[in-house]
């Protein structure tokens, strides 16, 4: 049974001023998300969260409140410590999980009257604490899988995380700034944030921000060799970016294709990898779509006629042994390449 004073202990010390008190608030919360009691716990908040009526500022006794204490605690950690602790990152991710969750929210969208403010925090800190990038990677996508949280976030903080990911990711792969090892599922993650932000955008994407992906991607793939999850992601994320802002292309698209081309090409004939079979097919459609019509367009046409070609050649050479799903893909391109 969860009672006011239980909620007020945790409360008055996360507002301490003193470091250590509130890192012994941190542990006493997550305490209460954790194990039997986090469910009465969470239902408390969430029961308190519904009765917020809108515009009103939030008490200490539900999710927003909470969540707004969390980001005071974190920014103060960070502004008083060289290492700042994870766990202050890892609660954050853990209330915003709950407060979303249907089983303890009480009511949709808990988060509204803080998601701006949120929104801005995670910027600050992961342009300015690499340790913190994973947990508030988590926190960010989850954030942009809702409409009505998105298009609250600032268009200049959208602008600057999407150039802050693209270069986490071209720096993991290219080796600047620092000499350290970047684990495969770190840079995997890094890049699901990425494809998050491109698939969610706040609203149009802005001439400049069109023009630095286009420049990012071009980057990115110069150091792309083997075929995987990663490099199926990021063909994602170039899909993506076509789909959301395709029309605005025009030539630029042809760009990323010059640094694309040579990986779509080479397994786009050896893969067996059926995902990435479709994401190389989806990616050809796209950027016929896009570059239909365009001066530079009929280089890309001719193209995918020579690699289509080359599969239907292939796949008379080994005869039953091609998978069907192969033709499946490739003959429907094949005619729309000759219309």
């Amino acid at each position: 049974m969860v009672i006011s004073r239980d909620v007020e202990e945790i409360v008055l010390k996360l507002s301490s001023d003193k470091a250590r008190t509130r890192e012994e608030g941190i542990k006493l919360l997550n305490t209460w998300l954790e194990g039997e009691r986090s469910i009465g716990f969470c239902k408390y908040l969430g029961k308190n969260t519904a009765e917020l009526i809108p515009d009103e500022i939030p008490q200490s006794e539900t999710w927003p409140f909470f969540t707004n204490m969390l980001i005071q605690c974190t920014s103060l950690e960070i502004s008083s410590s060289k290492r700042p602790k994870l766990i202050f990152a890892k609660t954050l991710r853990v209330v915003v999980q709950r407060a979303e969750d249907d089983n303890f929210s009480g009511k949709p969208l808990p988060l509204l009257p803080v998601v701006k403010n949120l929104f801005n925090h995670i910027w600050e800190v992961v342009k300015n604490v690499t340790s913190f990038q994973s947990e508030y990677g988590i926190v960010l996508r989850h954030l942009l899988a809702v409409r009505d949280y998105r298009f609250h976030m600032r268009k200049d903080i959208y602008c600057k995380l999407v150039k802050k990911y693209m270069k986490l990711v071209e720096d993991s792969w290219g080796g600047k700034n620092d000499n350290q090892y970047h684990p495969k599922e770190e840079v995997f993650r890094c890049i699901l944030t990425l494809h998050a932000l491109l698939e969610n955008p706040p609203g149009d994407f802005p001439h400049n921000l069109r023009e630095d992906i286009v420049k990012r991607f071009v980057k990115i793939f110069c150091f792309i060799r083997d075929e995987g999850k990663i490099s199926r992601k990021l063909i994602e994320c170039i899909n993506t970016f076509f789909i959301k802002d395709g029309p605005n292309l025009d030539c630029e698209s042809l760009e990323i294709h010059n640094a694309v081309q040579q990986f779509v090409f080479r397994y786009w004939l050896t893969t067996h990898d059926r995902a990435l079979k479709d994401v190389l097919i989806l990616y050809a459609r796209l950027q016929l779509n896009i570059t239909r019509g365009a001066t530079d367009g009929s280089i890309l046409v001719h193209q995918l006629l020579d690699i289509v070609y080359k599969e239907l050649d292939q796949s008379y050479i080994s005869n039953a042994n091609v998978p069907r799903w192969v033709f499946s893909f490739s003959f429907p391109l094949f005619f729309s390449l000759l219309l």
